[in-house]
């Protein structure tokens, strides 16, 4: 049972407040280390904890009082200049901060906090006890250390029967469209999916009937555990905070729906009644092209309430890249920059572990030690910058350093050593496929693995997670001035602009973002170079792929047209028999049933279901990387004619 009973939103909202406070403090904290004599800094920090301490006070949290009220004693004798602030006396602080934030983990289980770390109490009081003026004499408390995520599961299963799953879609793809999905009620419309089901024991059909009466970001099984029967499991934040303007735009268009609905009502009614003159049908015709407007619109601001500040994310990065740097006996200043770029919210939280990877790996692999920096003629606090911004429908994360950068030739070396590569194939490896390397499982430039890396895990896991988010990561570095790492997202993953492709009339939906070109295909453009079919655009050998091949149907006819795609590493064309247009996907999941080489379904303006591909687990199926033989292209009978 909770220990705070009948007080769950008070607890509620207490963590979500007193988390962005403690974040904010973190921040300053690394800020106030850099200007030790900034007064305003303090005096923030001292009533960040303050108010936290008073928020304990009221869920009778004693242990947590505790420690806020030492902690804010020193800070008090700080800003009344009673103590001077080093780095040993900072990682005490932090080391306060962190036990606070642990403390809040148990009050979100339902818990009261136990009580901090004997030692620690007794370094604060150690520093409380110090001579005016003088510095306070603490033992250095160890940084905290961020462990390497372990990378996130594969799909399990492998590939689908795809003649099954199309039976299923077909089926699915020509229901009546009164038909109700399940957990729609044909009756008093439920609009909440029942997810309670085992569902190990259900068909792909009920299963793909369920995702679409999903919404585009529900999860299976998600459900919001209530406070006090969270257990150890790590939560979404299934909350988000919306400014009141736009929830009152939301209310405006649903307001103007509303009365277009009506109009609609009454022309239905007219029409019903024998009314087809043109003034009917011209007011008909008025009334969908507004409901049309006004559809989009409301789409729009309701995307808009799922978008929040980046910077609630960076928020934590500061603090996790000075207590890294101190660690390491390096002077790091983190730089952020764009954190009122906005990004969707489900996104928010599958980025967290990335950055961090990757701004351990900057202050760790990038930046150099200071006697190396001093030897270089570079100053000795380096910097590492973390920007967002907006690029039409992407965003753009960017994590940089001034350190000692890449060789790509030294990385094509140690991938040859490691037996990653072969040589003949580093010798066709240009300046980006060879700063890729750093990407692969078990690709690590160090030669004695450390507790922060050295591995080679991490740098995978950070592949996967932005692509998992329908994301790409490129490398820049420059020997001696840094390495630059971009990556670029989608505005948000509910909707997905896709292109229809064709193969034997059956309908697929490949990512837009991917796509290059179109172009017709002729057999005779198929060149056959080193065993694989190739194809020359602008005077560019371009692997080529059928997608009948990667799919395992049999090819019954010569591919009509190709499609350019540009993947994370590489190019290459998809040979296709046809193309039907660009959508704007809605996506529903399929999490419970997860074949490989299907991302999720949409269902399109027609109102049939089409499957959307993810290109890189069909290339991982087929075990190919380079490219097919000319003869996978052409038809038997073809080849004999």
């Amino acid at each position: 049972m909770s220990n705070f009973e009948g007080m769950e939103e008070l607890l509620q909202d207490f963590l979500v407040e007193a988390g962005d406070l403690l974040s904010g403090v973190d921040n300053k904290l690394v800020d106030l280390e850099q200007n030790p004599g900034d007064h305003n800094l303090l005096n923030e920090i001292f009533r960040g904890f303050h108010t936290i301490k008073g928020g304990a006070g009221f869920l009778n949290a004693t242990e947590l009082v505790t420690l806020c009220h030492l902690t804010e004693n020193l800070f008090d004798r700080l800003r009344n200049n009673e103590m001077s602030i080093d780095g040993e006396l900072m990682d005490v602080i932090m080391a306060a901060t962190g036990s606070v934030r642990t403390m809040f983990d148990m009050l979100e289980r339902g818990l009261q906090p136990d009580s901090a770390d004997p030692s620690l109490l007794a370094k604060l009081k150690s520093a409380l006890a110090a001579k005016k003026g003088a510095t306070a004499t603490v033992a250095a408390t160890a940084p905290v250390a961020i462990a390497p995520q372990a990378a996130p599961a594969g799909a399990n299963g492998d590939g689908p029967d795809w003649n099954a799953l199309f039976n299923v879609v077909a089926t699915v793809g020509t229901a009546p469209a009164t038909s109700a999905a399940p957990g729609i009620a044909a009756e008093g419309v439920n609009l909440a999916p029942d997810f309670s089901h085992d569902v190990a024991s259900e068909t792909p059909e009920q299963i793909i009937h369920a995702a679409i009466g999903r919404r585009a970001t529900d999860k299976p099984g998600a459900t919001t555990v209530p406070v006090g029967r969270r257990d150890t499991e790590k939560v979404r934040d299934s909350s988000i905070r919306v400014d009141t303007t736009r929830l009152d735009q939301v209310l405006n268009l649903s307001g103007e729906i509303g009365l277009i609905k009506n109009r609609l009502n009454a022309l239905r009614s007219d029409i019903i009644n024998g009314r087809s003159d043109n003034d009917t049908m011209h007011a008909l015709d008025q009334a969908v092209s507004q409901l049309d407007l006004l559809v989009s619109d409301m789409q729009n601001a309701v995307m808009k309430t799922r978008m929040q500040p980046v910077g609630r994310l960076f928020q934590k990065y500061p603090r996790i890249a000075r207590d890294l740097a101190r660690s390491l006996g390096k002077d790091v200043e983190l730089a952020l920059v764009g954190e009122e770029t906005e990004i969707d919210k489900t996104m928010i939280e599958d980025l967290s572990d990335p950055i961090i990877h990757l701004i351990r790996n900057a202050v760790d692999h990038g930046v150099e030690s200071m006697e190396e920096r001093r030897a270089a003629g570079k100053p000795e606090k380096s910097q590492v910058r973390l920007e967002a911004r907006q690029e039409g429908d992407h965003i753009v994360i960017l994590i940089a350093d001034d350190g000692r950068g890449m060789s790509a030739e030294r990385l094509r070396a140690k991938a040859i050593q490691k037996g990653i590569i072969t040589e003949e194939e580093a010798n066709t490896m240009d300046e980006r496929q060879s700063f890729n390397l750093i990407l692969l499982p078990g690709f690590s430039t160090k030669d004695v693995a450390s507790d922060v890396s050295g591995r080679g895990v991490g740098m995978d896991v950070v592949k996967t997670n932005i692509q998992k988010l329908k994301g790409n990561i490129d490398i820049k570095s420059t020997p001696g001035h840094g390495s630059t790492f971009v990556i670029s997202l989608p505005l948000t993953l509910a909707i997905l602009p896709v292109l229809l492709v064709q193969l034997g009339g059956q309908p697929f939906a490949v990512p837009l973002s991917m796509v290059r070109e179109i172009m017709p295909l002729q057999p005779a453009a198929v060149q056959e170079v080193g065993g694989c079919a190739t194809m020359v655009v602008r005077g560019e050998v371009m692997p080529m792929y059928p997608l009948s091949y990667l799919l395992g149907w049999p090819t019954e006819r010569a591919p009509g047209y190709g499609v350019l795609m540009q993947a994370a590493d590489h190019s290459f064309i998809l040979a296709i028999d046809g193309f039907m247009g660009r959508e704007d996907a809605v996506i529903k999941s399929l999490d419970d049933f997860r074949p490989k080489g299907v991302a999720g379904v949409t269902t399109l303006s027609n109102g049939k279901i089409v499957l959307i591909l993810d290109m890189k687990e069909l290339f991982a199926m087929t075990g190919e990387s380079r490219g097919v033989p000319r003869s996978v292209f052409i038809p038997t009978e073809v080849q004999a004619a």
